[in-house]
């Protein structure tokens, strides 16, 4: 029997082909647009890394200071932790940088991984070729130069060679032997991440040169992230207490370095937990207003079904009138929706599958770059896609099968229409609720629209027009600490000289790319007190020149400022107000430990304008500045302002200009500008996507308030044919069309309203510079829906007043 009702049910279909189409093409843009969405959140939240034994075992663990957000572990914090926990089978440490490969005379930048010795075992990866790194290599800071490698840099740049373990490569331009290959599914533990180095923890001198030399014995130094693998029978909450104890005896030991520490234990690999919870949110609205948009394609649907439903009235009685019962004509029916859900969740899984660059163009978290092949479709967006397909069929088929199946046989074969005032007022129920659901997607998409507004014309403190940024890192290189100096000076003097540049400075963090933190202590302040923690930058001479930041009070750093010199720090106007209210913070001096037992202090020679150190919407915080030339890096942020507004066009020129000083130095100028847009990308995908689907919502809306009137019209023709026999004229006509769907309108805007009122107070943390309530917003989006939906009204109602009395008079 279902293949007889899969049978007729494709017959019947062929027979009407528009229908057929219509139905098809609204369920694949419902669930093309589910589908996509949710390969976006499976490739963010729920894919594990492949190559990794039993995922859901591995824990992520992190420091947190008074209930702050998880960060990294210092290492003596992390081993003390390793060694005394009783839940985790291991607990591993890795650090991420970038490496210069030096293989054939031809330097490359590959992302590296610093890793304990156990770190391959807690996650249970095995290598292709050679072995991977065990605890023996991780015993002794700088005494086991080994490495393992990708599989695919060992194809890409050592073409397969068998005899790859037991050669040497130059990584830093120190020679590393290569020891294992890795499997070719594992990549790294990150969403997106494509690891082609792993070095042993030990060797993070030679690796990042920058480093401070005894990071193994820092305890106050945080720079490690950890994860582990639990034991089994032991959850998450007993991993927490476990690690907690012993957060709070380093607490005790150690009350100067550890007090206010505490310990964070998340599930899941990907993504680190902040970026987590950053990614859940957005995802979570992005899956949300997806499904109203399904809920109003369900609504339309089901719409065309009762009125397709209604013009098979008569086949169902005589169906019925032949033998066929009740369950057997329902059957028929959801058979026929289930068909058509199943053809268009497969056309919606192909667009969703053809949308991938648009997904992928949507940056829904800033620094996470997926490619075409992380937006996989596997088993679960399919299984996904399926789901939905078969719970769309069963939704907007089950109520129209309900209703056609429901017949008074009698009456029906007498060729009357029953109840279609009822038919009627249901379709017009399902259109009020199509423009209630849509008015709350277009308010939402409205909201991120002016979040991205206001975002970009946010004054971020510093000019975006004229700055070019080039990170160099001369640490990879060997460089000591003389002849990064002098390469530093020769390097900023060729690009002064340069046509077209106006300044040029040094930076160690590039303007909205973070900060670096430190304790400090005002002098004076008693010692009871615990440090402050607090954001700063170190920058060369004229840094606050070459980015525009307004200098308030006081000098800038100048090449007087040595080594040797006294030592003097810049600091922000917040800084100021907030610990020198109603003071001059010039001549006030600051403890800013660079190693433990630092008493030196600092004198406040400067005060400088607030600018955005992050993100464009951050509240002002304090913040402080430290000259290069007294805390040496060798990694730094070239920075360049151009004497117009073109800065781009001095990218090239600054590039060649570095490689002529040293070849090996590989980076890519990037305008100012560049990094602003990729800042705002969030807001920007967001704002987009949401307005994109409030469009499709809107249009669906409209299409299915035409067809519940012209419905309407078609079953009235005898009533509008006796009104104007009577002498109702054709406004008249007009206007009682037109009401009726300014009944459904209004009805459907009020209870839109209502929902929005309650739903956007989830992302008003989303928002900035806008209230998730604003009047003018939802004032304006209703207008815009109403003109739509009048619209929409006023074509059956136009058709309506063409109705001739005497044709509907004769109708029977």
């Amino acid at each position: 029997m279902l293949w007889q009702d899969l049978q007729y049910a494709v017959r019947g279909l062929r027979k009407n082909p528009g229908f057929t189409l219509v139905v098809l093409f609204t369920l694949a843009f419902g669930v093309g647009a589910n589908t996509g969405v949710f390969s976006l959140a499976n490739a963010l939240l729920l894919r594990a890394p492949a190559g990794v034994s039993k995922p859901d075992e591995i824990l992520l663990v992190g420091r947190t200071f008074k209930g702050s957000d998880a960060n990294t572990f210092s290492y003596p914090d992390y081993a003390d932790c390793r060694a005394q926990n009783q839940s985790f089978a291991d607990l591993a440490a890795y650090r991420e940088t970038d490496i210069l490969l030096d293989a054939s005379d031809s330097p490359q930048l590959v992302s590296g991984l610093l890793v304990s010795g156990n770190y391959f075992t807690a996650l249970g990866t095995h290598s292709a070729r050679g072995r991977l790194l065990s605890p023996e290599d991780d015993s002794s800071p700088g005494a086991n130069a080994v490495a393992v490698i990708s599989h695919g840099l060992w194809e890409r740049r050592f073409a397969s060679d068998p005899n790859i373990v037991g050669q040497v490569i130059n990584l830093n331009n120190f020679p590393f032997t290569i020891v294992g290959v890795m499997q070719p599914e594992f990549t790294g533990t990150g969403v997106a991440e494509t690891i082609e180095v792993w070095l042993p923890l030990t060797m993070y001198s030679q690796a990042v040169p920058v480093f401070y030399e005894k990071r193994l014995e820092a305890r106050q130094i945080s720079w490690l992230n950890v994860l582990g693998r639990r034991k089994p029978g032991i959850s998450i909450l007993q991993a927490q207490a476990d690690l907690t104890n012993i957060s709070r005896r380093l607490e005790q030991i150690y009350p100067d370095i550890d007090k206010g520490l505490g310990v964070s234990v998340v599930n899941g690999l990907g993504l680190e937990p902040r970026r987590r919870d950053e990614a859940r949110a957005r995802m979570g609205i992005l899956l949300s207003v997806a499904g109203l948009i399904l809920l109003i394609v369900c609504a339309n649907v089901a719409n065309l079904l009762l009125a397709r439903g209604a013009a098979r009235r008569k086949e169902m009685a005589v169906r019925q009138a032949l033998g066929a019962g009740r369950i057997r004509l329902l059957r028929q029916l959801l058979t026929e929706g289930l068909l058509l859900s199943t053809i268009g969740g497969a056309l919606g899984i192909v667009i969703a599958f053809w949308s991938r660059r648009l997904l992928l163009s949507s940056n829904v978290l800033t620094g996470v770059r997926l490619l075409p092949e992380d937006l996989k479709f596997d088993a679960r967006v399919l299984g996904f896609g399926l789901l939905v397909s078969l719970a769309t069929g069963l939704i907007f088929g089950l109520v129209p099968a309900f209703e056609a199946s429901n017949l008074d046989l009698q009456f029906m074969l007498k060729d009357r229409s029953a109840n279609p005032l009822q038919r009627v007022r249901f379709s017009g129920a399902l259109v009020t609720g199509q423009i209630a659901l849509t008015l709350v997607v277009l308010i939402s998409a409205s909201l991120f629209l002016q979040t991205l507004r206001n975002t970009q014309s946010v004054d971020p403190g510093f000019d975006i027009d004229k700055i070019v940024l080039m990170p160099i890192d001369i640490g990879r290189l060997r460089y000591s600490e003389e002849q990064g100096r002098q390469f530093y000076q020769s390097l900023t003097e060729r690009v002064r000289a340069m046509p077209g540049v106006a300044s040029v400075s040094l930076s160690v963090t590039a303007p909205l790319g973070g900060s670096w933190r430190n304790g400090i202590r005002r002098e004076g302040q008693p010692s009871t007190e615990p440090e402050t923690p607090c954001d700063y930058d170190i920058v060369a001479p004229r840094y606050f020149e070459t980015a525009g930041i307004a200098l308030l009070q006081g000098r800038d750093f100048s090449e007087q400022d040595r080594a040797n010199s006294p030592r003097i720090v810049i600091v922000n106007q917040t800084f100021a107000q907030r610990w020198f209210p109603g003071n001059d913070a010039l001549g006030k001096r600051l403890s800013i430990a660079r190693f433990p037992g630092d008493n030196s202090y600092s004198e406040i020679v400067g005060v400088a304008k607030d600018v955005k150190y992050e993100a464009l919407t951050e509240s002002p915080r304090p913040y402080f500045y430290l000259p290069l030339s007294q805390q040496y890096q060798s990694g730094a942020i070239l920075m360049i302002r151009a004497r117009g507004d073109e800065a781009s066009s001095l990218a090239g020129a600054i590039a060649r200009e570095v490689q002529a000083l040293d070849r090996n130095l590989i980076s890519r100028p990037r305008t100012l500008a560049e990094r602003l847009q990729a800042a705002v990308a969030p807001q920007r995908s967001a704002a987009t996507m949401l307005a994109i689907f409030g469009l499709l919502g809107l249009g669906l809306a409209s299409v299915g308030l035409y067809g519940v009137l012209a419905y309407s019209v078609r079953q009235r023709q005898q009533e509008l044919g006796v009104r104007m026999a009577l002498g109702a004229n054709r406004r008249d006509i007009l206007k009682l069309v037109l009401k009726q769907g300014s009944v459904l309108i209004i009805t459907g805007v009020v209870l839109g309203l209502a929902i929005a009122f309650a739903a956007t107070r989830t992302i008003a943390g989303l928002l900035y510079g806008v209230s998730p309530v604003d009047p003018i917003t939802y004032a304006v989006v209703t207008i815009v829906l109403l003109i739509s939906a009048l619209g929409a009204c006023y074509i059956p109602a136009r058709r309506a007043t063409k109705v001739d009395p005497l044709v509907a008079l004769r109708y029977e």
